[in-house]
């Protein structure tokens, strides 16, 4: 049983306990009796409830039938008939909001309070709606739509703590609890919640939560000036507030103060939401000040670091012209940032919805791009968007190619819930990549018959070295005859980009037996490749539908890549075998420098070249990895890449096999 002395009682009313009680910023409630009477709800437990004060009194499945089913009143009799207090995280429970059935997560705890006898007298429900913590990272992603939710949660807060003060009056005639039940409430209360007595500010109450916002024990400062026990607070706001209260009765209300706080030997910064409430003495007279004071240092400190990263990605986008789009399913909103309503012809304050946007597209790439929302939204698809077309605005009429890129965000049961991404104009680049095309396909077709000749020449010469039994003159042509091959095979990769950008490169398919094409692979590579070694493993006979010559162009490209970019000595392996769905998998793996995630993401791309750790490209054209991808897609397989920093590739592609 908790008591008081006498003293104590001629200057601590119920009244004001209950007044602290109401002030409280997060939801509250008493209960008592099996049936789970409620005895006292504040506002904020009513409005998570979505109810109003006519509850109180009622049984609680009686308040609030939409808890039927729900595990609530079974938790609330176990608690009241063993006297042992219930906590949870994020819990889920449907309450119904102005007749609409809503389903919340709840931080709620049910503390027995038991008396003298050890038998629980009532229960102390807080909660704490952690709904929006769950859905943190969507919000982030939505800048606009979070810091404009932020400042109306700000504004409704400090609503709801004015419109708690007004009510307070009412508040406390209709509650008449004994003394030690609302210090019993208060002690438990899980915001910081110290009472002041009179002009010298005497510390009468203050609870374990905020003893430990100011780092003191209760035998430090209950009983003592304000001022006196706490001198760190000297040359800061707050004794200065609590005076003023105390003489105008005026309450004083902040949010989001920077304040120093006693920390073992030393301070520390915190951020508090704080509420400095005049108490008035039944002959209307002020009497001493209550403080509601609620830590939310690492909270705003998370809100800031975000803050702070949504402007830093946004000088990047500004930086790279990138346009950025959002496209929520739901309701077919489309929306971006100021550049893709100029590339789409629109004002910077109209919205849209996405039949809208696709208007803009070109007819012939309009189907393309719906569809392909369409598979990066459904539930097979890996939530990954990649797509370029062509729009044409009704500004300046002037057509764009762009490259789209972006991801589905979903909820928790899987559900899409929004499309976001970039958009680059690719217009130059594309027009660039053409003339060098162009260039290409007209530099090696004029090359290949001087080539051809030059070969033709080394090889008579090579023959007369041979009947001459010149030693010399046989390596020096071996050498030049290789090179000219290696030029041979430059050209005509050059040749397959021209013929794959006009539709001429086509693909001739057979039926062979892989592991037939892997030895004579496996016969040329140990022949001609002697710095590094090589592991060759077979997987017995398959027979394959594919262009054969093709295949194995492929896969001297993979090896020579590895060969290329792996130290000499090490390992290259080369390998095959027949997957779970019924395809032909082949694997080349070398024990190289690596490449990194950013190049892994580009290296299938037409003259992307890999940079090394000093930034300089490796030699090469870029087109060796591009041409490999296009011919596994002429095939319907697919090409891929793992690799780490310094641990070496794995190149791998499959192919479907013969039926």
């Amino acid at each position: 049983m908790i008591t008081a002395d006498r003293s104590f009682e001629n200057n601590f009313t119920s009244d004001l306990l209950i007044q602290a009680l109401a002030c409280s910023p997060a939801p509250t409630a008493l209960y008592s009796g099996e049936d789970i009477i409620i005895r006292f709800a504040n506002q904020g437990m009513l409005e998570l409830w979505g109810k109003d004060a006519s509850v109180i009194g009622k049984p609680l499945m009686e308040a609030l039938p939409e808890l039927e089913g729900q595990p609530f009143l079974g938790l609330l009799q176990q608690v009241w008939r063993s006297g042992k207090t219930y906590a949870v995280s994020e819990a889920p429970a449907k309450l119904i909001k102005n007749g609409v059935e809503t389903l919340d997560y709840f931080d709620y705890e049910y503390r027995a309070l038991l008396d003298e006898n050890q038998k629980t007298w009532c229960i102390l429900n807080t909660a704490l709606n952690v709904t929006s913590r769950r859905e943190f990272l969507e919000q982030l992603r939505v800048k606009e739509e979070r810091e404009q939710a932020l400042n109306e949660e700000m504004a409704t807060t400090l609503e709801e703590l004015t419109y708690s003060n007004e009510e307070l009056g009412n508040s406390i005639q209709q509650l008449a609890h004994s003394k030690e039940y609302i210090r019993a409430i208060i002690e438990q209360a899980p915001v910081g919640i110290a009472m002041l007595k009179g002009p010298e500010h005497l510390i009468e109450i203050a609870n374990p939560a905020i003893l430990q916002i100011w780092g003191r024990t209760e035998d430090e400062v209950v009983g003592y000036p304000h001022e006196q026990v706490r001198p760190e607070l000297r040359g800061q706001p707050v004794n200065g507030w609590l005076r003023e209260v105390y003489e105008s009765g005026v309450p004083k209300i902040n949010n989001e103060f920077l304040v120093k706080l006693h920390h073992k030997d030393g301070l520390r910064e915190a951020i508090v939401n704080s509420i400095y409430q005049p108490i008035f003495s039944e002959h209307g007279e002020i009497s001493g000040v209550l403080i509601i004071l609620e830590e939310i240092t690492q909270q705003v400190l998370e809100r800031r670091k975000n803050e702070n990263d949504q402007h830093m990605l946004a000088m990047a986008i500004d930086a790279g012209e990138l346009a950025t789009f959002y496209y929520q399913p739901e309701t077919n909103l489309f929306s971006g940032n100021t550049l893709l309503k100029n590339w789409f012809g629109l004002s910077s304050s109209e919205n849209l919805d996405l039949s809208i946007a696709l208007e803009v597209i070109i007819p012939e790439d309009r189907e393309r791009v719906a569809s392909a929302i369409v598979q990066t939204l459904s539930k097979n698809s890996n939530g990954h968007y990649f797509v370029e077309y062509r729009i044409q605005n009704k500004s300046d009429y002037r057509v764009r190619l762009l490259q789209a890129r972006g991801r589905v965000f979903y909820d928790t049961q899987g559900n899409a819930l929004s499309l976001n991404g970039t958009l680059r104009d690719i217009t130059e680049q594309k027009k660039e990549e053409e003339r060098k095309d162009d260039f290409m396909g007209i530099v090696s077709h004029e090359l290949k018959t001087p080539i051809t000749s030059l070969k033709a020449y080394l090889q008579v010469l090579q023959r007369m070295a041979v009947k001459a039994e010149h030693q010399l003159q046989q390596s020096t042509l071996e050498k030049s005859l290789k090179q000219v091959d290696n030029m041979a095979a430059m050209i005509n990769g050059f040749l397959n980009v021209s013929r794959l950008d006009s539709g001429q490169m086509h693909i001739e398919k057979t039926t062979f037996d892989f592991q037939l094409l892997f030895s004579e692979i496996e016969d040329e590579v140990l022949s001609v490749i002697h710095t590094h070694q090589f592991i060759f493993q077979a997987a017995g006979p398959l027979q394959v539908s594919a262009d054969r010559e093709k295949i194995s162009q492929v896969i001297h490209n993979l090896i020579g890549n590895a060969v290329k970019y792996s130290p000499m000595g090490t390992v290259v392996t080369v390998e095959y075998a027949k997957t779970e769905d019924n395809r032909l998998q082949i694997k080349v793996q070398d024990q190289g420098k690596g490449i990194s995630a950013d190049d892994q993401q580009r290296i299938f791309e037409r003259y992307y070249r890999v940079q090394d750790n000093q930034n300089t490209s490796i030699t090469g054209f870029g087109i060796g990895l591009y041409l490999c991808k296009e011919i596994i897609e002429l095939h319907e397989g697919s090409i891929e890449v793992e690799s780490s920093q310094d641990e070496g590739s794995v190149f791998s592609f499959v192919l479907p096999l013969k039926g």
